[in-house]
């Protein structure tokens, strides 16, 4: 009887009357923030909405908290192959393609509306192919937070009263060039989760992020004074696999865009608004905001950043600013 079934099914399927089964595409969404940030919020939303619309066809499975392991590595793993996905960071997409870097320049835009005319300019999707010869696809961007300074013991207003400081940042040029030139300081790179036990140590003096991940990590149980340099727009791309994304039907494709689109509107929006919040938490916890920055003399001494990049195309920022400003 069971082969007589078998062979009724393998005649209805070859007769085209039956559809054959589709096999469940399994990608893993790896990030460095806790279940409670806003990426992984979006992300979860996100999952349920691909799962719904490809009736089953696509499962994301969520990885937060650096349980995949670092930014860096997990975009290497993406470009080996593996079926993963995740909201990394600018500085991974620049290992492979040098002028993605520019994206984070500190003091580069006025205001969001600036960056945004720059992700969707030729000038980002030139670079999105260049990281696709390598098995990344770049599905959306979210703005992830304007970044700042915070300290465990020091008030800084000025470049001068920033000098010396240690100051933990990815171990991505534009950081540590920004923290050498731009503060004075001395970059140390460091893992994300180890940042609340260094500061707790005395390892560094400071840390440099957006309010939301700092208060994501309990960071103000270890610092004095946040400095509000708003040094730098964080945009954090969202990337999957090329591989894993082109074996997906079109129209599988279609909806994993629009969602993976709708996920990083999301982060931006919960972005946002999260800023002011993030300033009266931090102040509710009893750290010092100190909002009087000479924010032109941090911004003056971030010109010779460009000069760390003798790989970036001629030019570069030059046609990045142009951008920006709408020329």
């Amino acid at each position: 009887m069971k082969l007589t079934i078998a062979a009724s099914a393998a005649a209805l399927l070859a007769a085209g009357l039956v559809a054959p089964a589709q096999a469940q595409s399994v990608v893993r969404f790896a990030h460095m923030n806790s279940p409670e940030h806003f990426v992984h919020v979006a992300a979860l939303d996100m999952a349920k909405a691909v799962e719904e619309r490809s009736n089953g066809e696509i499962k994301m499975e969520l990885f937060p908290s650096g349980q995949l392991g670092e930014n860096g590595a997990v975009t290497e793993q993406m470009s080996f192959g593996a079926e993963l996905m995740g909201q990394v960071g600018i500085g991974m997409l620049a290992d492979y393609a040098p002028d993605y870097s520019i994206v984070l320049y500190p003091f580069l835009y006025p205001d969001f509306e600036g960056a945004k005319r720059l992700l969707a300019s030729d000038l980002i999707k030139e670079l999105e192919a260049k990281v696709a010869e390598n098995n990344i696809k770049v599905l959306c961007y979210a703005h992830f937070g304007v970044r700042d300074l915070y300290t465990r013991d020091r008030e800084v207003r000025s470049p001068a009263d920033s000098e010396g400081l240690s100051v933990r940042v990815q171990p991505v040029t534009i950081y540590t060039e920004m923290v050498r030139l731009v503060f004075g300081g001395a970059a140390t790179p460091m893992p994300w989760p180890d940042v609340y036990s260094a500061l707790a140590q005395g390892v560094i003096d400071a840390a440099e992020a957006p309010p939301s991940a700092m208060i994501d990590q309990k960071h103000y149980e270890n610092t004095k004074f946040f400095i509000q340099t708003n040094h730098m727009t964080d945009i954090v791309p969202v990337t999957v696999s090329a591989s894993w994304f082109n074996g997906l039907s079109e129209a599988n494709q279609a909806i994993f865009q629009e969602e993976a689109s709708a996920a990083c509107d999301s982060m931006t929006a919960a972005s946002i608004a999260s800023y002011e919040e993030g300033i009266q938490t931090l102040a509710d916890a009893g750290m010092t905001i100190i909002s009087d920055v000479d924010r032109a003399a941090f911004a003056e001494r971030a010109a010779g950043i460009a000069d760390a990049f003798p790989e970036w195309s001629e030019g570069l920022y030059d046609r990045a600013k142009a951008i920006v400003d709408g020329q």
